[in-house]
């Protein structure tokens, strides 16, 4: 595209006070319509997915199930710190 056209802009006065309020150029107004086009695709393949994501089988996962990991998570954990506390008794006191 020639340079002219790229520089050109256009007024807009929305007041009627016979001042512009906004003035834009063709760049922006390009990449404003590039932008808002992108938002729309997005959106579309994000309904789409949702829609796909609707049919596909439920995953449930049983409360009792997680509980129990976190308890033996928990467990393992504190197996460990005593096995440090007895590790920090034993250099304190030297035993």
């Amino acid at each position: 595209m020639p340079k002219e056209i790229l520089d050109k802009k256009v007024a807009i006065d929305l007041d009627n006070d016979g001042r512009s309020d906004i003035k834009l150029d063709i760049k922006f107004i390009g990449l404003l319509v590039g932008g808002i086009i992108s938002l729309t695709m997005t959106y579309s393949q994000l309904t789409a997915e949702i829609e796909l994501a609707k049919e596909l089988p439920q995953y449930e996962v049983k409360q009792d199930e997680v509980v129990n990991q976190k308890i033996e998570f928990l467990q393992k954990e504190i197996d460990n710190l005593q096995d440090q506390v007895k590790d920090l008794e034993n250099k304190v006191y030297k035993r």
